[in-house]
């Protein structure tokens, strides 16, 4: 929208949204939180508090010949936009890659006898591929199910589902179950594991629930079994990551992408392989993670003094206990160059404002030099296109969905 249409929205004058747009004034959380009330983005009713997504995949084909041929009718993605880079990856030596989309494989596969390539999707590459679902009309699963069909002998070698406990909003922090407790609840016996040969903790946490400025701290994570078995947990304190990641305080954190903890469920192997065959079969996904999740674990909030029986904790209960129906969510992001644009942020930054000041005590232009001396190779060049080409398919997208508001909804 216009910063006028922004305006009347919201209630700032239109000289307001100028300034926080050129950064001349600074946006508090509190005036974030009634911006985003005004515009009808705030909703923390849900009574599934729970959002999941997955959030990497490893899955191996074998006899590919035709790697082009596979791109293009498995990913639905034009070859040209990848490019090859020498890899260690699993013992191939390339791959080719579309942003966060790889495909790892031998370049001397015939000298070697071994056609097989393994495609991996980072989580970023997870939501980058769900581009190409919406433009196809496909989902998880028909995806899936298709590659299944059409590759008899491919094998989901890892995948992981990502559950989200979705912020309830400023002052509600002590509604959501704290990662920090389960250290303190396995030590007192409150937590019962069941085929979990070992877990550990790791970093420091702050119990008090509405205390955000804490952006040095990374959070507690906590783990169950062993990355190399084949189920492995990884509960933590996304907020953290988050504020961490992005060089912002915790609340600002909550109040941008609305995470408060992620529950990492990942399926390595035989167990990955019978999850996403259950799941094409038409098994629900969100029942069948959470029921591993009951069954491996049994969280309590203390004994009953009277019957000496242990009391389920209510806040676990509330994100694994609820039977409400948990769907797959998507969040179809194009590729971009973020991570690039972070680092110039916070390494350099400093470095060109001080040759900024050096160029005018000084008279001279070596900031203008330094700027100019740069050139974009075939690498970066081909980069800008996939974000070029993803922007455009978004665009398009979107177009769509204002045409016809049914479409892409489920």
């Amino acid at each position: 929208m216009t910063q006028k249409e922004l305006s009347e929205k919201t209630g700032l004058s239109l000289d307001q949204v100028k300034k926080l747009e050129t950064g001349r004034n600074r946006l508090t959380s509190d005036k974030f939180r009634e911006i985003k009330m005004r515009l009808g983005l705030i909703n923390n009713n849900s009574e599934n508090p729970l959002r999941m997504m997955i959030d990497y995949l490893r899955m191996t084909f074998k006899n590919i010949r035709d790697i082009e041929y596979f791109v293009e009718t498995i990913l639905f993605i034009s070859y040209t936009n990848f490019v090859s880079v020498a890899s260690g990856l699993y013992g191939y030596n390339s791959s080719l890659r579309f942003g966060n989309i790889w495909i790892l494989y031998y370049y001397d596969a015939e000298a070697r006898g071994n056609y097989n390539l393994t495609l991996q999707l980072s989580g970023q590459g997870c939501r980058e591929m769900e581009l190409y679902f919406e433009n196809t009309g496909l989902t998880w699963q028909s995806w899936l199910e298709r590659s299944m069909v059409f590759h008899e002998d491919a094998n989901i070698t890892r995948i992981d589902i990502a559950l989200d406990d979705l912020y309830q909003g400023y002052g509600n922090g002590s509604k959501h179950f704290q990662i920090p407790s389960i250290i303190e609840k396995m030590n007192s016996g409150l937590i019962k594991t069941k085929q979990f040969r070992s877990w550990e903790h790791v970093g420091g946490g702050i119990i008090n629930n509405e205390n955000f400025d804490a952006p040095d701290d990374k959070g507690v994570s906590v783990y169950f079994g062993s990355r190399q078995s084949s189920l492995y947990f990884n509960f933590y304190e996304k907020r953290f990551e988050l504020a961490k990641k992005e060089k912002i305080t915790v609340e600002e954190s909550l109040e941008i992408f609305g995470i408060w903890n992620r529950y990492e469920v990942r399926y390595s192997h035989d167990t990955a392989q019978a999850l996403v065959m259950k799941f094409i079969e038409g098994y629900d996904l969100g029942d069948m993670v959470r029921g591993l999740i009951n069954q491996r674990l049994s969280v309590y909030q203390g004994i009953d003094e009277k019957w000496g029986s242990y009391i389920p904790d209510e806040k676990w209960q509330r994100l694994f206990g609820n039977v409400d129906y948990l769907k797959l969510t998507t969040q179809a992001e194009p590729y971009d160059i973020m991570r690039t644009v972070r680092w110039l942020y916070y390494q350099v930054s400093n470095s060109l404002a001080l040759v900024k000041e050096y160029d005018r005590i000084v008279n001279r232009n070596f900031l203008e030099d330094i700027l100019e001396s740069g050139e974009i190779t075939e690498v970066m060049e081909k980069r800008l296109e996939n974000v070029r080409t993803q922007y455009a398919m978004l665009e398009e997208l979107e177009l769509k969905k204002q045409f016809n508001p049914t479409i892409l909804m489920d």
